[in-house]
């Protein structure tokens, strides 16, 4: 599973990081812009990816929608200190959770988890794809 981390804390990325590692996930890409975000996800598909709402540059929420877009399978989860009161229907629709910052240990590996479980279903839906039917008349 690939995981890409968004987050202008050091800290923070870190600790989602060596969190991710502990169980057993290595393909992990941190960056701590929005537009690095942009960068990497033209380049790469992820399967997990957490964001931060307020950053230096584009706020997280104004590349939400370019996220999912590129990443139309991958569990989107908004991480932050700062949820806003209001987010726009448009955007709601391109994230599948948000979750306040500090996240407990516990939530971060369900999430994790879910997105495991979300990424595995898909490669066996592709798979199903490669087998040939036959069609019986």
């Amino acid at each position: 599973m690939r995981i890409l981390i968004i987050d202008d804390e050091p800290n923070v990325a870190d600790l989602f990081s060596r969190l991710a590692a502990i169980h057993g996930f290595t393909d992990i890409d941190i960056v701590s812009t929005s537009e690095e975000a942009v960068t990497h996800v033209l380049r790469a598909r992820y399967d997990l990816i957490t964001l931060d709402i307020r950053m230096p540059g584009a706020s997280g929420l104004e590349i939400i929608a370019i996220l999912r877009n590129m990443n139309p399978h991958a569990v989107i989860a908004v991480i932050s200190g700062h949820l806003p009161e209001q987010i726009p229907d448009e955007v709601l629709s391109c994230v599948d959770t948000m979750l306040a910052k500090p996240v407990p240990l516990e939530i971060f590996t369900q999430l994790l988890e879910g997105a495991l479980q979300v990424s595995e279903m898909m490669v066996r839906l592709r798979d199903l794809g490669s087998h040939p039917i036959a069609i019986v008349n």
